[in-house]
């Protein structure tokens, strides 16, 4: 059926909502179903989607195309459009797209910008065909299992998985060479593994490693990643003839020791068999029934063990059948070494059956649960995620957490294994939400005292993040990583406290604009134009000078701004005033922001300078904020 013909039976059907794409301005379409399961067409001249019980919608004229899925399941059938901006923002939880012929968007003639934001993909390995005119590829927040072009076009100079996490080395980094205009954001600290590439892949991943040096992902791979020796004894041979190279990540030096030394062993086998060519049938044969009976006996022993874990599980079950965090037999027993063996989080493991999930918080890894009738927030690892090494990175997390102690962070209360399989950081809960919750609430009452003390506690946990021997930073510092308690304190997310070397300029990466997304105002001008050295806690500071505008004001950065040009317009013009260097007022100089003491106001002008070195440290501001709130005290008597 043509897609005309299918558009019109469905609206005589009432079975979709309909958004027509047309230049203009932005348009958006919210696919939410109760089943939970739709299906989005895309054509040259509009969108529409289908699911049971929707009404046709009011058509809305625009060059970008902001699609929000609100069902669990989203199949895209992408016909073509002359959209330039198209986003795909998940709502309520992550969010799983699927595509009837693949993530094609080649036909899509005038896409400049790609955006993905907190979605899943199915299948998880993402193989993307893009249009020679796209410059930008963002995944936000999302989940996949790998990334790959299916071309490359001179026109694309950013590709960003900004909080998204990679437990591989993402193909596109090595399967070609990347001009050296291009910027990729992407954190690596989580690649944990040892992977085989061929020559031309391993000469690919050196040349673009070194053509973007100055990149963190580049970075960090110069600084974690080890490639066995380009000598004869380090290199295999696979059957096409193809030399292949053992990349290692973020692996202890035992384990990338044990990995060259395969490598090695495995090489010099068959430079033996090439050397041995003409070895004779009878000791072949020989060797032939060895590798047989020593097959036959490994089966044996693994059936054995087999049936004897399953017996245990079955036991285990029955015992143990309602408990939330449970063992699953040896596996798990395994997998809780990994404490056991570790001094530092052996003495943070709680007792499983003290811990339970009560609500997932949106992304599907962050979690409201309760500890000994308490309520904690429970990170875990994504359930399909197994992994050892995917395990480990959260577990280095946790030990970076471990050392983390302020009145003003959120507190590590333990780690855990979650059914057994899945391992767990607990923090202290905060009764209130973020702070963007509450200060948007016209039901609480902020005084200009405790605006400043508000200030306060975030710099406090700024200064004592920065003063560190971790030499840590908050990876993306904004109102939504502030959380705050009954009592009105405020304390810093501990999931968002990094070390300042995981990524270039700690969260530089993490933060790098998507348009629409509300993320540009609390970036500093040196990632938006990549004119300076990144300096993750000069980012953080920019980051602070915004967030004291928001405190005071009680509205979102710009939001003059926004109510006149939409949320994807209004970053344009940021990032052209930006471009241009005009003064950065995300407090608009309204009358709530006028009200603050004359040195947070200058406090907050330091804190937005174009000049990284000219901004303030956090001791500066916890010196300033405490002799703000001390003036205003004296005044008030």
């Amino acid at each position: 059926m043509r897609l005309a013909g299918r558009r019109g039976f469905l609206r005589a059907a009432a079975l979709m909502v309909a958004v027509a794409v047309r230049e203009g301005s932005a348009a958006t379409i919210n696919v939410t179903c109760s089943t939970q399961e739709a299906t989005l067409w895309v054509n040259n001249s509009s969108a529409w989607y289908q699911c049971p019980g929707n009404d046709p919608s009011v058509e809305i004229d625009g060059v970008s195309l902001l699609v929000n899925v609100d069902v669990d399941k989203l199949i895209l059938d992408l016909q073509g459009s002359s959209v330039t901006t198209l986003n795909f923002s998940a709502l309520n939880g992550t969010r799983t797209l699927d595509f009837t012929n693949g993530p094609n968007f080649a036909s899509f003639s005038q896409l400049s910008n790609l955006m993905f934001e907190g979605v899943a993909f199915e299948p998880a390995s993402v193989e993307l065909a893009l249009a020679n005119t796209v410059t930008g590829i963002h995944f936000i927040n999302s989940t996949l299992s790998d990334l790959s072009l299916s071309d490359y076009f001179s026109n694309l100079t950013k590709i960003d998985l900004s909080g998204t996490s990679v437990y591989k080395l993402p193909r596109f980094l090595y399967e070609r060479k990347l001009n050296d205009n291009m910027e990729i954001f992407v954190d690596l600290s989580e690649v944990n593994e040892t992977i085989s590439l061929n020559l031309t892949q391993s000469t690919n991943l050196e040349a673009n490693a070194k053509t973007l040096s100055a990149q963190g992902w580049a970075n960090h791979y110069h600084s974690n990643c080890t490639t066995s020796p380009s000598d004869s004894s380090a290199m295999t041979v696979s059957h096409d003839g193809r030399k292949n190279f053992t990349l290692s990540c973020n692996l202890p030096a035992s384990e990338i020791e044990s990995s060259k030394n395969g490598s090695s062993s495995g090489s010099n086998d068959v430079n033996a068999g090439d050397s041995s060519s003409g070895i004779s049938t009878g000791p072949l044969v020989a060797i032939i029934v060895v590798v047989v009976v020593i097959a036959v006996v490994l089966a044996v022993l693994i059936l054995r063990i087999y049936f004897k874990r399953k017996a245990a599980n079955a036991s285990a079950h029955n015992n143990e059948a309602s408990a939330t965090l449970m063992s699953k037999g040896d596996a798990a027993a395994d997998k809780g070494s990994f404490i056991s063996n570790d001094e530092f989080l052996r003495n943070f493991r709680l007792p499983q059956s003290d811990v339970a999930l009560v609500k997932s918080q949106g992304t599907g890894r962050l979690w409201m649960g309760e500890y000994n009738g308490n309520k904690v927030m429970v990170k875990r690892v994504e359930s399909e995620v197994t992994d050892s090494y995917v395990t480990k990175a959260l577990m280095a997390q946790a030990r970076t957490f471990a050392t983390i102690s302020h009145p003003n962070i959120t507190s590590l209360v333990g780690v855990t294994w979650l059914a057994g399989t899945d391992f767990a950081v607990v923090t202290e809960f905060m009764d209130k939400g973020n702070l963007k919750t509450v200060l948007a609430n016209t039901d609480v009452d902020l005084d200009i005292m405790t605006k400043l003390q508000i200030c306060c506690d975030v710099a406090l946990a700024l200064a004592y993040l920065h003063e560190t021997e971790q030499n840590l930073c908050a990876k993306q510092l904004s109102s939504r990583k502030v959380l705050v308690n009954k009592a009105m304190n405020c304390k810093l997310s501990l999931f968002e406290c990094v070390p300042s070397s995981a990524k270039l300029g700690g969260p530089s990466t993490a933060a790098t604009y998507s348009y629409g997304m509300g993320e540009v105002a609390w970036l500093p001008p040196e990632i938006i134009t990549r004119s300076s050295p990144m300096d993750a806690r000069k980012i953080n500071i920019y980051a602070f000078g915004v967030l004291v505008s928001e405190i005071f004001t009680r509205m979102s950065p710009y939001q003059s701004l926004v109510e006149a040009m939409g949320n994807t317009m209004s970053d344009v013009e940021l990032v052209k005033r930006v471009r241009r260097q005009d003064p950065l007022v995300p407090h608009e100089n309204r009358q709530e922001f006028l009200a603050a003491p004359a040195s947070v106001r200058q406090m907050v002008e330091q804190c937005l300078s174009y000049a990284p070195m000219s901004r303030p440290t956090a001791k500066d501001l916890v010196e300033i904020l405490h002799n703000a709130k001390e003036e205003l005290a004296m005044n008030s008597i």
